[in-house]
């Protein structure tokens, strides 16, 4: 079991903050165009990450394998790299995740993309994330959404987020321990899951469970 938390590793309240703009330049998704842009076309050139892709805990999924064609001039501003930041940024939710496959894919229009500028590497792309999921800043984030009927985060917004840098040792514990306790989270709901079943299994097996059929008529 996970001892410590990551939210243990407290910011300091001395420690420099950049405006997220500074660090990294914030995009929005890609944005298809027509009733059938974003169909499944197994000729295409990226994969589409949706925003059911993403797992409540911050994780990019396999989800669905469908793929898109994303036009050769489009293609540099939207293809995502290995370490850019997702942020749902529709709806009810501001999870953030990084990406973390070698594969050519895209990021829907619900997403906001936040690529660390190279020059500021010293910010890792899983110390962002996790900053990002912090409960204060989902909170702070949440109440600049605009929109009434569905809200979204502007991309303005995100890139004026006040970020700190802690020093590389410092965000890597961070980063490691949130990997496990995603890892005992994913034990304890497999438990849970096998409990449930091993008691259905034996509440059967003690009452003789054989399914009749009724005579008609």
């Amino acid at each position: 079991m996970v001892k410590a938390s990551a939210s243990a590793y407290a910011c300091s309240a001395t420690m420099n903050y950049y405006l997220l703009h500074e660090l990294a330049d914030v995009l929005t998704g890609i944005t298809l165009r027509g009733e059938s842009a974003a169909r499944n076309d197994p000729a295409g050139t990226h994969r589409l990450v949706r925003i059911s892709d993403l797992s409540s805990d911050g994780v990019i999924g396999e989800g669905s394998p469908g793929r898109v064609r994303v036009e050769a001039r489009d293609a540099e501003r939207y293809t995502l790299r290995r370490g850019d930041v997702l942020v749902a940024a529709r709806g009810s939710r501001l999870t953030a995740a990084v990406f973390e496959r070698d594969e050519r894919a895209v990021a829907g229009s619900q997403f906001l993309v936040v690529k660390i500028l190279r020059q500021h590497l010293a910010l890792s792309a899983g110390f962002l994330a996790w900053y990002l999921n912090l409960p204060a800043i989902q909170e702070q984030l949440a109440s600049e959404m605009r929109g009434s009927y569905v809200r979204s985060l502007p991309a303005g917004v995100l890139s004026r987020l006040q970020v700190p840098i802690p020093d590389h040792r410092k965000q890597a514990a961070i980063v490691n321990l949130v990997a496990l306790q995603r890892e005992e989270n994913r034990l304890i709901r497999q438990i849970t899951e096998r409990r449930a079943q091993l008691i259905q299994h034996l509440a059967s097996a003690s009452i003789h469970f054989k399914p009749r059929a009724h005579a008609l008529g």
